[in-house]
């Protein structure tokens, strides 16, 4: 039965945050399910004062959440760096124990956790210990978010490969159009993954640079991805478990 999702990407900026509470947002609105969230580092945030729309308050807000935000989110640094080099610029430490504890926590209190990654597969977050080994102690069935536009096609293949070395169930990629180009590579690339991707294509998520502007609508987001995404993989809930399972 699901407990949870992985958001990853195949690069930082392709869009993870806006799929993941759209996502949580969907799960939460359309199927009346208990969303609980997770962004286990984040960084390039101030870390005095209050915190503003930053991705872990998205994902809290999309999702109804009423968890302490430091659950959601144990790790937070002010370096826009990877984890490792983050804490390192703050002398600072990260356990993973303690990042698995928080999710089995929250697994535990809500219906499904959606769990949002940084950057990709290979960014690290301690010393010699990548976001794919957090996916893999975490036994969690991941979805893929990449651009829509040039590169994607390599960028795609490489992490679902990467995935698949690591024995990782992958719900399948969604296409994030975050450019709003409309050239030649964003209307042929969708085929050319659809060819020789062995996940499901689930569609492309429409161009919206103003989806936050005015803070987080839950009901808009459900209604993006409900009718851009082909959700069914979120719904048939046996699915989601990892291979490995």
């Amino acid at each position: 039965m699901m407990k949870s999702v992985f958001v990853t990407g195949t690069d930082t900026g392709v869009g993870k945050t806006i799929i993941s509470s759209s996502i949580a947002a969907y799960l939460s609105i359309k199927k009346g399910l208990d969303v609980g969230v997770m962004k286990p580092f984040e960084s390039g945030i101030e870390t005095t004062g209050e915190r503003g729309l930053d991705d872990t308050w998205i994902l809290k807000r999309a999702s109804g959440s009423e968890d302490a935000v430091n659950e959601i989110n144990p790790y937070l640094f002010k370096a826009p760096l990877a984890p490792e080099p983050a804490a390192a610029a703050e002398n600072a430490s990260i356990d993973i124990d303690l990042v698995t504890s928080l999710y089995n926590r929250l697994t535990a209190r809500h219906d499904v956790v959606i769990v949002e990654g940084a950057g990709g597969l290979l960014v690290p977050i301690t010393d010699g210990f990548f976001y794919a080994d957090l996916i893999r102690t975490l036994n969690a069935p991941v979805m893929v978010v990449s651009r829509l536009t040039l590169g994607t096609i390599n960028h795609t293949l490489l992490t679902c490969g990467h995935l698949r070395s690591i024995g990782a169930k992958v719900l399948g990629v969604i296409l994030n159009d975050t450019e709003g180009a409309g050239d030649m590579a964003s209307q042929t690339n969708p085929a050319m993954l659809e060819k020789y991707l062995d996940v499901p294509l689930l569609g492309v998520f429409p161009h919206t640079p103003d989806l936050f502007e005015k803070g987080v609508d839950r009901e808009r987001l459900a209604d993006l991805l409900a009718r851009n995404i082909d959700c069914s993989v979120l719904e048939d809930r046996k699915d989601l478990t990892s291979s490995r399972s």
